[in-house]
């Protein structure tokens, strides 16, 4: 089964870091948690080096297509059908790995 033929039927977003949308950057870094808002898959994605600070201040972050960061990352698609409560990163040899120390924001 094609894994792009799901997303393209899909409008559901994400929350992504601007270093990601906007600047570019590959996704290095993503989790999976529950739903916030209707039409949210729980995805977040980041480049995988932001900071603390820049973490904590929502304007750097946007909603986003899950398709659309797909496109970008096609990395990222063999893991979009796991279930919340899961993240990766990328290792030293550009492969997503699960990040098993990891937990949800309560």
């Amino acid at each position: 089964m094609n894994a792009f033929a799901n997303l393209s039927q899909t409008p559901f977003l994400v929350i992504a870091a601007k270093t990601v949308t906007e600047e570019g950057a590959p996704v290095g870094f993503m989790y999976r948690e529950a739903s916030d808002f209707k039409d949210d898959t729980g995805w977040r994605f980041f480049q995988g080096d932001e900071t603390d600070e820049y973490t904590a201040n929502p304007d750097n972050f946007v909603l986003y297509s899950i398709k659309d960061i797909a496109d970008r990352n096609p990395a990222i698609v063999p893991y979009l059908q796991s279930p919340p409560g899961h993240a990766w990163e990328l290792n030293e040899e550009g492969e997503f790995e699960p990040v098993e120390d990891w937990q949800p924001q309560e």
